[in-house]
Parts: C-alpha cells; sequence; structure tokens
C-alpha cells in the first residue's frame, strides 16, 4: 500500500540542464517531478519527444513543435499537456516568454523500466 508523502523541492539542490535552464528534480512512482527554471530568454535546442503535464508557477513558457503544429504559450497559474511524441513528428521544445525567469512545476510519464 502506497504512503502519502511529500516531496521537500527546497531541499533539493539546483542542478543545470542547459544554458539558463536549471531544475531540481526528484523521482516520484516512477516518474521524473519537477520545478524547472528558463533564465530571462532561455530557450532549448534540443527536441523533446517525452510527455509532460506541467504548472507554471511564474512567467511565461512557449512550446513550438517539429511538425508545424502552432505554438502552445501557458501564463502564470495555467497548465498544461504536452503529450509524447508520435512516430514522425510532434518533439517539442520551449523557450521563457517573460521578462525574467519562468518557473514550472513538471511532471513528466512514467520512466520506462
Amino acid at each position: 500500500m502506497e504512503e502519502p508523502r511529500k516531496v521537500p523541492f527546497g531541499e533539493i539542490e539546483w542542478a543545470d540542464d542547459a544554458p539558463g535552464i536549471r531544475a531540481r528534480e526528484a523521482e516520484v512512482d516512477e516518474a521524473r517531478w519537477a520545478i524547472v527554471e528558463y533564465g530571462e530568454g532561455a530557450g532549448r535546442d534540443e527536441w523533446c519527444e517525452e510527455g509532460h503535464r506541467g504548472f507554471v508557477l511564474s512567467g511565461g513558457i512557449e512550446y513550438e513543435f517539429d511538425d508545424g503544429r502552432p505554438p502552445l504559450r501557458a501564463a502564470e497559474g495555467e497548465a498544461f499537456l504536452l503529450p509524447p511524441a508520435p512516430l514522425g513528428g510532434g518533439a517539442h521544445r520551449g523557450r521563457n516568454l517573460a521578462r525574467g525567469a519562468t518557473r514550472l512545476f513538471l511532471i513528466d510519464d512514467p520512466l520506462e523500466g
């Protein structure tokens, strides 16, 4: 039986994820939970094919897709879903839209064993 628990993100050290992007990460029920911070002007160069569920804690984020679909934008207080990329397209990458840092709470799809 699973027990209630908390995830003390404030006690987890920041780790650099990409230039201008850092994260505090924990594994919960075989999924990555993270607080991710994009510095002002930061964005990812690499495409991601993993699925994510997220909530914008502060700032604003835009995800672009490699298959030409319109970008997804989420502002402070909004949640979003990025499904895993199907074969042949749908990968995504994010960039900060805000003046100052953007912080997200992300839950990735469960890790594959």
